[in-house]
């Protein structure tokens, strides 16, 4: 088939499919022009479609699918779609449970035997809650000096875990928000107990009954699908990059917006697998994770709210691709989008549901902050919240400072601030443009940091450590990790310090308190030197919320 004739056939294929119910004349104006931002042959594709009552309301693509020839995009071009894939690994899990084939509680090694013992039961459950403590093998691989431009193999993966040496800390008893390495274990055990390849279990169960026939997992870095737009980063000067990232296995899934809307028709016509997907996700002592960003519930989605009604959503990337799905299960409501050249892709999918869910938002969609009970109060009751912060799990850092007798919160660095309106002598709500809610707490030298009434980041306050450059030498040297066979060159003769590895490139880090550093890297956000009783430098702690307790140590010279 020739290029003119497959771009004709796009173009019928990519003609918005308004089925079920009707979209006013108004609406669809609003809609058209929201989307005409992406409607350019010269730019990368970006589908999306829109579900209300299982039924699709509204389905279209934009963009090319290959820049180089132009070819539009259609509601059959394939994504990958990153943590999109995360809910099919769930219910598939939930299908055997459901089955009685596994149990939620269930230790993982019943099932993986080839699991490392750390001494703790790791069960199902820890898996879909985000709470196993195992490492994250993307960041492994990136510590590793190994950052394959190509998607990595279950093999490599499970590698990586084999030679983990310790938790991150005891199952059950923590929530990290990563989920890599997790999806991965259980789309095994979904091998495992039903003796057939993951991909092929849900082509059984899912795609070939429901007609998916653009959706396919790639395994053990396959190349990319036929009719899959091809992913681009941004470059200088306008220019486009191709980059498919690197997710592993099951976790590396392709779809296309129709297959997807026909999924979501799936989910909600309420099929096997599916009667635990919002059930909340909880600690081992039942208290509710509430997490800022992470997910909430089995569906491995995150709960919270958009103008005063429930939202449920989750969002992600790899490489040049980005995926959302926003849901509203009062309204019966879902949209999803799919984009080939976007960092965040959800902003038309939240832009096209407030148009087609205007009336049903009792909030407006800004804070009126003039309305908010302030407090008065005096410089020197601002000024003693002045100062520095740092997340040590997630390592973000924070600042709040003083301008124009107000207190600023900016949690990147060089950002500019936002306004902190007082609503008590050490609770804030941080101004920002939207309807969310962002409350900053003062509790003693911290900052409990929260959006919608979620469990609070804690920051910690620290005096910045202004090393010079001959104190910094102390810091040089090579780093070793046993666990990883891997190495870094810390080197400080720039009067910055820097982590070289001959693979994965340089890290520069900026100190933050003494001994602790943060990275501008997210593999290496923060790390945290270790001394002996001679108070010589001996090793440094990974400090990122995806692997912790890694330690690399000090070789000899």
């Amino acid at each position: 088939m020739n290029l003119k004739l497959l771009a004709a056939l796009a173009c019928l294929a990519s003609l918005p499919a308004f089925a079920g119910n009707e979209i006013d004349p108004a609406s669809a104006s609003e809609i058209e022009k929201i989307m005409s931002e992406v409607d350019s042959p010269n730019k990368p594709a970006l589908a999306i479609v829109a579900l209300r009552g299982g039924k699709v309301v509204y389905e279209k693509a934009f963009g090319s699918t290959n820049l180089e020839y132009k070819i539009p995009a259609t509601v059959d071009t394939k994504f990958q779609v990153d943590k999109l894939a995360w809910e099919f690994i769930a219910v598939a899990t939930l299908l055997l449970e459901e089955q009685g084939k596994i149990g939620l509680d269930d230790d993982v090694r019943k099932y993986l035997p080839e699991m490392p013992n750390f001494d703790e039961t790791i069960t199902i459950r820890h898996l879909l809650s985000s709470t196993d403590g195992l490492h994250s093998y993307r960041v492994l691989s990136s510590l590793a000096g190994w950052e394959p431009k190509e998607p990595l193999p279950t093999k490599a993966v499970l590698q990586f875990i084999g030679s983990q040496k310790a938790l991150n800390f005891k199952p059950g008893k923590a929530f990290s928000p990563g989920g890599d390495t997790r999806m991965v274990l259980l789309a095994r055990i979904v091998e495992v107990v039903s003796g057939q390849p993951f991909d092929q279990f849900c082509k059984t169960h899912f795609f070939v009954p429901l007609g998916m026939s653009n959706t396919a997992f790639v395994f053990n870095g396959g190349l990319p699908l036929e009719n899959t737009a091809v992913p681009y980063k941004s470059g200088d000067n306008g220019t486009f990059q191709k980059d498919y990232g690197n997710s592993a296995g099951a976790t590396n899934l392709y779809s296309s917006v129709r297959d997807l809307g026909r999924w979501r028709a799936h989910i909600a016509s309420k099929a096997p697998g599916t009667s635990k997907l919002n059930q909340p996700i909880r600690l081992d002592g039942g208290a509710v994770i509430k997490d800022i960003s992470g997910i909430t519930i089995y569906g491995q989605q995150h709960v919270g709210q958009e103008r005063g009604i429930p939202k449920v959503y989750l969002y992600g990337n790899s490489g040049g691709y980005a995926s959302s799905i926003f849901r509203f299960p009062k309204q019966d409501f879902a949209v999803v989008t799919l984009s080939s050249g976007l960092a965040y892709s959800g902003g038309y999918g939240m832009r096209l549901a407030t148009v087609l869910l205007k009336d049903q938002f009792p909030q407006p969609a800004l804070i009126d902050y003039s309305k908010l009970p302030r407090v008065s109060l005096s410089p020197a009751e601002l000024q003693k919240h002045v100062g520095d912060y740092w997340n040590p799990l997630r390592s973000f850092a924070a600042k709040v400072y003083l301008k124009d007798g107000a207190l600023h919160f900016s949690r990147s660095e060089g950002a500019e601030g936002r306004e902190m309106i007082p609503l008590g002598d050490s609770v804030f709500q941080v101004k920002v443009e939207g309807d969310d809610t962002f409350i900053v707490k003062f509790v003693g030298k911290d900052i409990h940091y929260s959006m919608d009434g979620s469990d609070p980041l804690i920051y910690e306050s620290y005096q910045p450590a202004p090393y010079t450059k001959d104190e910094l030498a102390q810091f040089s040297g090579t780093f070793f990790s046993e666990e990883l066979n891997s190495s870094f060159v810390i080197d400080s003769s720039r009067g910055a310090l820097t982590a070289n590895n001959i693979r994965t490139g340089t890290v520069t880090f900026k100190p933050m308190a003494a001994d602790m550093f943060a990275g501008d890297k997210r593999f290496l956000a923060g790390i945290k030197f270790i001394r002996d009783k001679s108070h010589a430098v001996t090793g440094f702690h990974v400090a990122v919320d995806e692997v912790r307790n890694l330690v690399f140590k000090k070789v000899a010279q």
